[in-house]
């Protein structure tokens, strides 16, 4: 087959917790990295503000970076108003290719793509990652009703929908009305070449302590950093005795008035607290292998990768129960999750791993266990089953 991958609002090659890239730009990448080494023809397409660019990224694999609205720094909110010049300049750009599949990731990407199969006469196939339903119903976020009416046609009109976890199909089913026949299930993966215990121990950052946490993605409200920290800040009120550290690996995503820098002077944790920037694979799984606990604090979430990458290298992970972490992460065996997303529930939960590290080395043997449900090679043949399963042609 040749595939038509689009990932419009960010670039699959984009280093993950920065700017608008995160989880998703690992999905489609290691996806389609799969994909391309099952023998197919794979052409991911993103925007860019400079000059159009395609080049071959892995094998069966390309990247094209197509101009639309040039010069331009658009947001993801401000991407809505480019989806008809995005249609007219992806046709053009791949004009020459027979494209069999359309696979359009977001709904952004997902209402380009409605309109590419048609002209095609080929399937659209939508994984949404994220929905504007399901993300309003868990962090109380309230999404644009431009967002919201496009998503209830884009699940009408594409052919298929993949959903990551049978929690994402069930919020789709309840939130959208989905009809249970035009619903896949394909877990994302995990690429355990890069993410697996790490014997290379280093020193801890920030010093002797009782529990080091990691915590690795966008620095916006939505992921929940400032959860951890005012966790952090109660178990300290709380357990004076110990000493609780964390690192936190990523960019400021979205508001500018999010400052966790001044919440942690304001919680009293600045001896115990560090910021860095974004890691590179490599580096980000020696940071998961080396924490005592990684900390996915997410108001909402489709899946979370972060979460299952972490348990590759064996360690635990605390996470909120919502979306697909509560499928992700296997509670009092893999880590474990709390009901609320409650700074008192969080701190608690800390100070009892603080002082119990039997518990964290037993999570830990669950982890690496539990990871082994989540494969890219896996997740290439599930998608390629639901590609396969597509009527075709395209069929409104």
């Amino acid at each position: 087959m040749r595939i038509a991958m689009l990932s419009l609002h960010t670039s699959p090659m984009h280093q993950p917790g920065q700017g608008d890239a995160g989880g998703m730009n690992v999905y489609i990448q290691n996806l389609s990295f799969s994909l391309g080494a099952l023998g197919h023809e794979v052409h991911m397409i993103t925007r860019t503000a400079g000059e159009t660019e395609s080049i071959q990224v892995a094998e069966g694999v390309w990247m094209h970076q197509i101009q639309i609205a040039a010069g331009r720094s658009l947001s993801k909110e401000e991407l809505a108003t480019m989806i008809e010049p995005s249609i007219e300049a992806i046709a053009a750009h791949l004009e020459q290719l027979k494209i069999d599949i359309v696979h359009a990731h977001y709904w952004l990407s997902g209402m380009v793509g409605l309109d590419l199969a048609k002209r095609w006469s080929v399937p659209l196939i939508v994984s949404m990652h994220t929905s504007a339903a399901a993300k309003e119903f868990e962090s109380g976020i309230a999404e644009s009703e431009q967002r919201k009416v496009a998503e209830k046609q884009l699940l009408r009109g594409c052919s298929r929908i993949i959903a990551n976890t049978p929690v994402e199909a069930q919020q789709l089913k309840r939130f959208y009305d989905v009809d249970s026949k035009k619903l896949d299930v394909v877990l994302p993966g995990v690429n355990h070449r890069i993410f697996h215990p790490n014997q290379d121990k280093v020193h801890r950052p920030l010093g002797d302590d009782d529990l080091h946490l990691v915590y690795a993605g966008r620095m916006q409200r939505l992921k929940g950093a400032h959860l951890l920290l005012q966790a952090m800040g109660t178990a300290r009120r709380k357990a004076p005795e110990l000493r609780i550290t964390a690192s936190l690996f990523g960019s400021l995503s979205g508001s500018a008035d999010y400052d966790l820098k001044a919440l942690v002077s304001t919680e009293g944790l600045t001896d115990v607290v560090r910021f860095y920037d974004p890691l590179e694979p490599s580096k980000l799984a020696l940071a998961f292998a080396n924490a005592d606990v990684v900390a996915v604090p997410s108001l909402s979430e489709t899946f979370g990768l972060v979460a299952a990458e972490a348990q590759a290298c064996g360690t635990p992970v605390i996470a909120n129960a919502v979306g697909g972490l509560a499928y992700a992460v296997s509670d009092e065996v893999s880590g474990w999750l709390m009901d609320e997303p409650d700074a008192e529930l969080w701190s608690k939960k800390l100070i009892e791993l603080a002082r119990n590290p039997q518990m964290i080395t037993a999570a830990g043997h669950g982890a690496l266990k539990h990871s082994g449900l989540f494969t890219w090679e896996r997740a290439g043949v599930s998608t390629l089953a639901s590609y396969r399963y597509t009527p075709m042609p395209y069929q409104n």
